[in-house]
């Protein structure tokens, strides 16, 4: 029987009444109460402020279950997005990790645990995150908003296992669903509703799945997002009440199990991460590239574009210094180019020659940095990364079959096919939001995100 992983995460942000404490721990208590474990995405001024208020009872609560991070000045000026717009690749990561870093320490410091995801204040989607958590040792990004989507699944980007922008049903397995609960909990007919959607989604994953479900705890109390006006008592308390008989109606079926991000990992492990790929199945990658910048799956596994990239580099560069053909080499997650990359207009002829100084260079480059380079000099033409790895698939796939380069390699135009995964509507919408300034352009952002997404692949669930 096909289970239902139910992912329910909570964004514990609202600083301004302090009735918002008190929904973070009674939907702890409602989730513990009922054997199951939720992920409380926590902002670190939240976190100072309950300390201030001396509300450690709560803390002790939220502590039993998974413990992520949600920025460190949630709704406070300049926003993510805003602060990381004007900056490039390596400029942006620095300035997240140096906004960031203290909201990180305030959760390691009052949960002695280093937080199990990230996920962005509203739309502040940033690529440039990412090598700052994996440098942070925060393995997952989770929340319900990206400028990255695929096909309603989750996925690899930036080396690490993403839930976000799961809508609707798209690809070719079964969809994974997103959906959260607002204002509507106390109300009329609002339990019913959410039982109606939860089915939707548990039938809609016959083939097993996961169904991410998010809410704000601060939304039992708020009458309405940016006042401070409360529902009435009696409202407030109904709510917990049918959120608690949601949290009974989803656990009462035998295949569904209630997941934390901190599961993420074991139910979508990247199963190429430091697997030595042989001659052979690199020959195989290779005749399947063409003239596509695009992941691949095989196996059982998924390997993205910029994998493809190191694993050509490293087996030809090692082919040409041991003058025989290499038996394999080893896939490791790599960034994107820092940079925009150059097109190439007409079908050129490499001479042997160009790829015999291009390949060893690349793979030095690639161990120093952990990115793709922007531009190759080869001798026919100066060329971005996407040119070179179509060019390298040729050269991979000539080398394996007959035991050496050809005395010439094609240089096509290539394309980029990974950008189709770029959101730039969900982006754009998002900056017209009411987190952002007026008039806000993440023109940047969007740029880095296609940049980046030479690290996307497929999110494959180990078992359903």
């Amino acid at each position: 029987m096909a289970t239902r992983h139910v992912l329910m995460w909570f964004d514990v942000e609202d600083c301004t009444l302090p009735q918002s404490d008190d929904c973070a721990m009674r939907i702890a208590q409602i989730l513990t109460e009922n054997g199951a474990r939720g992920t409380m995405k926590i902002v670190g001024q939240k976190l100072r402020v309950m300390r201030e208020r001396v509300r450690y009872r709560v803390l002790d609560h939220l502590s039993r279950h998974a413990i992520g991070y949600h920025s460190d000045l949630h709704g406070g000026r300049p926003q993510p997005a805003e602060y990381m717009a004007p900056h490039d690749w390596l400029e942006g990561q620095e300035e997240f990790a140096r906004r960031e870093r203290r909201g990180v320490d305030e959760i390691i410091d009052v949960f002695g645990r280093v937080p199990c995801c990230y996920g962005q204040p509203g739309g502040n989607w940033s690529p440039q995150v990412f090598p700052i958590l994996r440098r942070w040792g925060i393995p997952t990004y989770v929340s319900g908003f990206g400028y990255i989507g695929l096909n309603s699944q989750p996925f690899y980007y930036g080396g690490i296992p993403n839930m976000s922008h799961l809508y609707g049903i798209g690809g070719d397995r079964e969809p994974s669903y997103y959906f959260g609960i607002g204002f509507e909990l106390g109300t009329d007919g609002a339990l019913e509703g959410w039982k109606r959607r939860f089915d939707e989604c548990y039938e809609g994953l016959s083939d097993g799945g996961v169904i991410s479900i998010a809410n704000h705890p601060v939304q039992f109390a708020m009458e309405q997002w940016w006042h401070t006006d409360l529902k009435p008592r009696a409202q407030r308390e109904r709510g917990y009440e049918q959120f608690d008989a949601l949290v009974k109606y989803i656990g009462g079926h035998d295949d569904v199990e209630f997941i934390t991000a901190e599961d993420l990992p074991r139910l979508y492990p990247d199963r190429a991460a430091g697997r030595v790929f042989s001659a052979e199945e690199l020959r195989e990658l290779a005749l399947n590239v063409g003239n596509e910048v695009y992941f691949q799956e095989c196996d059982g596994m998924a390997v993205s574009a910029a994998e493809l990239f190191g694993m050509f580099a490293r087996f030809l560069a090692q082919s040409i210094r041991e003058r025989r053909v290499a038996p394999g080499a080893v896939c490791r997650h790599l960034d994107g180019p820092a940079c925009g990359s150059l097109s190439l207009e007409d079908v050129l002829e490499e001479p042997r020659s160009g790829f015999v100084d291009s390949a060893p260079w690349i793979a030095d480059y690639l161990a120093e940095t952990g990115r793709l380079p922007e531009e190759i000099d080869m001798e026919c033409a100066v060329v971005g990364p996407g040119v070179w790895l179509c060019a390298a698939a040729r050269a991979v796939a000539h080398l394996v079959e007959h035991g050496e380069l050809p005395s010439e390699v094609q240089v096509w135009p290539v394309n980029l096919r990974i950008h189709q995964h770029v959101d730039y509507q969900a982006a754009r919408g998002s900056w017209q939001g009411s987190m952002t300034w007026g008039g806000f352009d993440g023109t940047k952002l969007l740029e880095q995100a296609e940049l980046q997404a030479w690290t996307l692949k497929p999110a494959i669930l180990t078992s359903a």
